[in-house]
Protein backbone atom coordinates (compact mmCIF):
# COMPACT_ATOMS: atom_id res chain seq x y z
CA UNK A 1 0.00 0.00 0.00
CA UNK A 2 2.69 2.86 0.21
CA UNK A 3 3.96 4.02 -2.61
CA UNK A 4 7.40 5.50 -1.48
CA UNK A 5 9.87 3.49 0.64
CA UNK A 6 11.20 4.63 3.89
CA UNK A 7 13.20 6.73 3.22
CA UNK A 8 14.22 10.71 2.95
CA UNK A 9 13.12 12.10 -0.98
CA UNK A 10 14.45 15.36 -1.60
CA UNK A 11 11.71 15.87 -3.71
CA UNK A 12 9.25 15.34 -0.55
CA UNK A 13 8.53 18.24 1.43
CA UNK A 14 10.50 19.03 5.33
CA UNK A 15 13.00 17.24 3.32
CA UNK A 16 15.21 18.77 6.03
CA UNK A 17 13.81 18.00 8.89
CA UNK A 18 13.17 14.19 8.01
CA UNK A 19 17.23 14.35 7.43
CA UNK A 20 17.82 16.00 10.93
CA UNK A 21 15.81 13.27 12.70
CA UNK A 22 17.17 10.35 10.66
CA UNK A 23 20.94 11.19 11.70
CA UNK A 24 19.07 10.76 15.32
CA UNK A 25 17.44 7.38 14.51
CA UNK A 26 19.61 4.59 13.43
CA UNK A 27 16.46 2.71 11.86
CA UNK A 28 16.71 5.53 9.88
CA UNK A 29 12.28 4.94 9.85
CA UNK A 30 11.60 7.81 12.34
CA UNK A 31 12.50 10.81 9.48
CA UNK A 32 10.36 9.40 6.82
CA UNK A 33 7.58 8.45 9.22
CA UNK A 34 7.66 11.78 11.03
CA UNK A 35 7.98 14.37 7.96
CA UNK A 36 4.72 11.85 6.17
CA UNK A 37 2.87 12.50 9.25
CA UNK A 38 3.08 16.09 9.07
CA UNK A 39 2.69 16.24 5.36
CA UNK A 40 -0.72 14.24 5.86
CA UNK A 41 -1.83 16.50 8.70
CA UNK A 42 -1.22 19.59 7.22
CA UNK A 43 -2.71 18.28 3.73
CA UNK A 44 -5.72 17.27 6.00
CA UNK A 45 -6.27 20.98 7.64
CA UNK A 46 -5.74 22.62 4.53
CA UNK A 47 -8.28 20.92 2.82
CA UNK A 48 -10.17 21.10 6.42
CA UNK A 49 -10.15 25.03 6.94
CA UNK A 50 -10.96 25.34 2.53
CA UNK A 51 -13.71 23.09 2.94
CA UNK A 52 -15.54 25.22 6.08
CA UNK A 53 -15.06 28.66 4.14
CA UNK A 54 -16.94 26.81 1.26
CA UNK A 55 -19.63 26.00 3.65
CA UNK A 56 -19.87 29.63 5.13
CA UNK A 57 -20.10 31.00 1.82
CA UNK A 58 -22.98 28.77 0.76
CA UNK A 59 -24.69 28.85 3.77
CA UNK A 60 -24.71 32.83 3.71
CA UNK A 61 -25.90 32.30 0.16
CA UNK A 62 -28.63 30.77 1.41
CA UNK A 63 -29.76 32.59 3.40
CA UNK A 64 -29.53 35.63 1.47
CA UNK A 65 -31.92 33.59 -0.83
CA UNK A 66 -34.55 33.28 1.53
CA UNK A 67 -34.02 29.03 0.80
CA UNK A 68 -35.83 27.25 3.11
CA UNK A 69 -34.41 25.58 6.65
CA UNK A 70 -34.08 22.07 5.01
CA UNK A 71 -32.67 23.07 2.02
CA UNK A 72 -29.81 24.46 3.63
CA UNK A 73 -29.32 21.77 5.83
CA UNK A 74 -28.94 19.71 2.84
CA UNK A 75 -26.60 21.80 1.32
CA UNK A 76 -24.62 22.23 5.19
CA UNK A 77 -24.53 18.50 5.21
CA UNK A 78 -23.50 17.52 1.53
CA UNK A 79 -20.20 20.30 1.81
CA UNK A 80 -19.62 18.79 4.99
CA UNK A 81 -19.37 15.39 3.99
CA UNK A 82 -17.64 15.90 1.12
CA UNK A 83 -14.83 18.10 3.18
CA UNK A 84 -13.94 15.33 5.03
CA UNK A 85 -14.04 12.91 2.42
CA UNK A 86 -11.43 15.04 -0.01
CA UNK A 87 -9.55 16.06 3.55
CA UNK A 88 -9.04 12.10 4.33
CA UNK A 89 -8.31 11.09 0.78
CA UNK A 90 -5.59 13.94 0.65
CA UNK A 91 -3.68 13.34 3.63
CA UNK A 92 -3.65 9.46 2.57
CA UNK A 93 -2.13 10.48 -0.72
CA UNK A 94 0.05 12.29 0.84
CA UNK A 95 1.26 9.84 3.11
CA UNK A 96 2.27 7.24 0.10
CA UNK A 97 -0.69 5.33 0.31
CA UNK A 98 -1.44 3.51 -3.04
CA UNK A 99 -5.03 5.19 -3.71
CA UNK A 100 -5.53 2.67 -7.10
CA UNK A 101 -5.63 -0.25 -4.88
CA UNK A 102 -7.77 1.83 -2.00
CA UNK A 103 -10.14 3.00 -4.70
CA UNK A 104 -10.62 -0.26 -6.10
CA UNK A 105 -11.61 -2.05 -2.90
CA UNK A 106 -14.04 0.98 -2.42
CA UNK A 107 -14.91 0.48 -5.92
CA UNK A 108 -16.41 -3.23 -5.18
CA UNK A 109 -17.72 -2.43 -1.67
CA UNK A 110 -19.81 0.09 -3.04
CA UNK A 111 -21.67 -2.17 -5.74
CA UNK A 112 -22.31 -4.68 -2.99
CA UNK A 113 -23.77 -1.75 -0.85
CA UNK A 114 -25.58 -0.31 -3.37
CA UNK A 115 -27.26 -3.15 -4.68
CA UNK A 116 -28.31 -4.00 -0.86
CA UNK A 117 -29.66 -0.56 -0.12
CA UNK A 118 -30.88 0.52 -3.64
CA UNK A 119 -34.34 1.38 -2.28
CA UNK A 120 -32.85 3.66 0.75
CA UNK A 121 -30.68 4.97 -1.81
CA UNK A 122 -33.31 5.77 -4.15
CA UNK A 123 -35.36 7.68 -1.92
CA UNK A 124 -32.00 9.67 -0.77
CA UNK A 125 -32.09 10.60 -3.85
CA UNK A 126 -35.57 11.37 -4.66
CA UNK A 127 -35.73 13.36 -1.39
CA UNK A 128 -32.24 15.46 -2.40
CA UNK A 129 -34.14 16.81 -5.52
CA UNK A 130 -37.46 17.50 -3.90
CA UNK A 131 -35.47 19.65 -1.79
CA UNK A 132 -33.67 21.13 -4.33
CA UNK A 133 -36.81 21.53 -6.67
CA UNK A 134 -39.37 22.23 -3.69
CA UNK A 135 -42.85 21.35 -5.36
CA UNK A 136 -44.39 21.78 -1.89
CA UNK A 137 -42.99 23.18 1.43
CA UNK A 138 -42.93 22.80 5.39
CA UNK A 139 -46.82 23.43 5.95
CA UNK A 140 -48.29 22.87 2.64
CA UNK A 141 -51.55 21.08 2.11
CA UNK A 142 -51.31 18.86 -1.00
CA UNK A 143 -52.14 15.12 -2.30
CA UNK A 144 -49.96 12.25 -3.18
CA UNK A 145 -51.91 8.97 -4.16
CA UNK A 146 -54.07 8.44 -1.71
CA UNK A 147 -52.70 10.67 0.76
CA UNK A 148 -53.48 14.19 1.66
CA UNK A 149 -52.31 16.48 4.75
CA UNK A 150 -50.09 19.01 5.75
CA UNK A 151 -46.22 18.93 5.03
CA UNK A 152 -44.92 18.24 8.84
CA UNK A 153 -41.04 17.61 7.76
CA UNK A 154 -39.30 16.53 4.77
CA UNK A 155 -36.52 14.33 5.54
CA UNK A 156 -33.37 12.88 3.07
CA UNK A 157 -35.43 9.23 3.18
CA UNK A 158 -39.52 10.56 3.72
CA UNK A 159 -42.05 13.18 3.66
CA UNK A 160 -44.31 12.86 6.21
CA UNK A 161 -47.92 14.56 6.33
CA UNK A 162 -50.80 15.22 8.92
CA UNK A 163 -53.69 14.20 7.52
CA UNK A 164 -57.10 16.28 7.67
CA UNK A 165 -57.83 13.30 10.75
CA UNK A 166 -54.99 13.86 12.64
CA UNK A 167 -52.90 10.99 11.60
CA UNK A 168 -49.26 10.72 10.95
CA UNK A 169 -48.81 9.80 6.77
CA UNK A 170 -45.03 8.70 6.06
CA UNK A 171 -44.45 8.96 2.50
CA UNK A 172 -41.45 7.42 0.62
CA UNK A 173 -39.74 10.31 -1.39
CA UNK A 174 -39.64 8.21 -4.13
CA UNK A 175 -43.78 8.10 -4.42
CA UNK A 176 -43.48 12.10 -4.12
CA UNK A 177 -41.08 12.18 -6.73
CA UNK A 178 -42.53 9.55 -9.29
CA UNK A 179 -46.44 10.31 -8.56
CA UNK A 180 -48.59 13.52 -9.44
CA UNK A 181 -48.55 15.93 -6.42
CA UNK A 182 -51.41 18.12 -6.09
CA UNK A 183 -50.47 21.28 -3.69
CA UNK A 184 -53.38 23.35 -2.85
CA UNK A 185 -50.83 26.10 -1.12
CA UNK A 186 -49.16 27.54 -4.14
CA UNK A 187 -51.78 29.83 -4.59
CA UNK A 188 -53.22 32.76 -2.84
CA UNK A 189 -56.77 32.29 -4.21
CA UNK A 190 -58.49 29.05 -4.37
CA UNK A 191 -61.72 27.61 -5.55
CA UNK A 192 -64.08 26.39 -2.84
CA UNK A 193 -67.88 25.14 -3.47
CA UNK A 194 -71.28 24.26 -1.31
CA UNK A 195 -74.36 23.13 -2.52
CA UNK A 196 -77.47 23.88 -1.35
CA UNK A 197 -80.79 22.44 -1.99
CA UNK A 198 -83.67 24.14 -3.36
CA UNK A 199 -87.08 23.60 -2.32
CA UNK A 200 -88.57 25.40 -4.97
CA UNK A 201 -87.48 25.54 -8.95
CA UNK A 202 -90.61 27.30 -10.66
CA UNK A 203 -88.77 30.11 -11.01
CA UNK A 204 -85.33 28.87 -10.97
CA UNK A 205 -83.71 32.03 -12.95
CA UNK A 206 -85.07 34.52 -10.27
CA UNK A 207 -83.41 32.36 -7.49
CA UNK A 208 -80.31 32.18 -8.76
CA UNK A 209 -80.07 36.08 -9.05
CA UNK A 210 -81.00 35.99 -5.28
CA UNK A 211 -78.36 33.93 -4.63
CA UNK A 212 -75.69 35.42 -6.84
CA UNK A 213 -76.76 38.73 -4.99
CA UNK A 214 -76.67 37.53 -1.51
CA UNK A 215 -73.05 35.90 -2.38
CA UNK A 216 -71.59 39.33 -3.46
CA UNK A 217 -72.33 40.54 -0.15
CA UNK A 218 -69.91 38.45 1.51
CA UNK A 219 -66.55 40.19 1.16
CA UNK A 220 -64.27 37.50 1.85
CA UNK A 221 -65.24 36.27 -2.14
CA UNK A 222 -63.01 37.69 -4.77
CA UNK A 223 -65.16 39.52 -7.68
CA UNK A 224 -62.71 38.25 -10.20
CA UNK A 225 -62.95 35.70 -10.76
CA UNK A 226 -66.75 36.27 -9.73
CA UNK A 227 -68.76 33.02 -8.18
CA UNK A 228 -70.79 30.59 -10.08
CA UNK A 229 -74.17 29.17 -10.07
CA UNK A 230 -74.57 26.22 -11.30
CA UNK A 231 -77.96 23.91 -10.55
CA UNK A 232 -77.36 20.01 -11.12
CA UNK A 233 -79.66 17.88 -10.53
CA UNK A 234 -80.04 15.01 -7.73
CA UNK A 235 -82.83 12.68 -8.23
CA UNK A 236 -86.22 14.62 -8.20
CA UNK A 237 -84.51 17.84 -6.30
CA UNK A 238 -82.55 20.66 -7.73
CA UNK A 239 -79.02 21.21 -6.10
CA UNK A 240 -77.47 25.00 -6.80
CA UNK A 241 -73.44 24.15 -6.78
CA UNK A 242 -72.18 27.51 -5.31
CA UNK A 243 -68.62 27.85 -6.61
CA UNK A 244 -66.33 30.97 -5.03
CA UNK A 245 -62.65 32.14 -4.63
CA UNK A 246 -61.14 33.65 -1.45
CA UNK A 247 -57.76 34.44 -0.42
CA UNK A 248 -56.94 30.95 1.80
CA UNK A 249 -53.70 32.69 3.33
CA UNK A 250 -56.28 35.81 4.41
CA UNK A 251 -59.67 33.92 5.37
CA UNK A 252 -60.76 30.99 7.25
CA UNK A 253 -62.20 28.66 4.07
CA UNK A 254 -64.94 26.97 7.17
CA UNK A 255 -66.26 30.40 8.28
CA UNK A 256 -66.44 31.69 4.75
CA UNK A 257 -68.05 28.51 3.64
CA UNK A 258 -70.71 28.51 6.79
CA UNK A 259 -71.45 32.13 5.57
CA UNK A 260 -72.03 31.02 2.45
CA UNK A 261 -74.41 27.78 3.11
CA UNK A 262 -76.31 30.24 5.62
CA UNK A 263 -76.85 33.30 3.41
CA UNK A 264 -77.66 31.24 -0.10
CA UNK A 265 -79.79 29.04 1.88
CA UNK A 266 -81.94 31.99 3.20
CA UNK A 267 -81.80 33.90 -0.37
CA UNK A 268 -83.06 30.16 -2.03
CA UNK A 269 -85.99 30.14 0.24
CA UNK A 270 -87.45 33.02 -0.53
CA UNK A 271 -89.99 33.67 -2.68
CA UNK A 272 -89.54 35.51 -5.93
CA UNK A 273 -91.28 39.13 -6.49
CA UNK A 274 -94.68 39.10 -7.83
CA UNK A 275 -95.21 35.14 -6.54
Amino acid sequence: MIATGLSCDSQFPFYSLCQVISGHDPTGVAGPVTVHAIASLAMFAAVYVGGRLVRHAADAALRRGGHDQQVRVLVHNVITVTTYTAAVLSAIVIAGVNVAVMLTAAGVSTVAIGLAFQDILRNVLAGIWLLIERPFRLGDSIAVVDQAGTVENITLRTTTLKTGDGRLAVLPNLTAFSNPVVNASTYRLRQFSVGVRLADTKDLEAVMHDVRAALSGIKAITSRPAPSLVPKLDGDNVVLECGYWIDQTEHDADAVAADVAKRAWTAAQRLPSGT
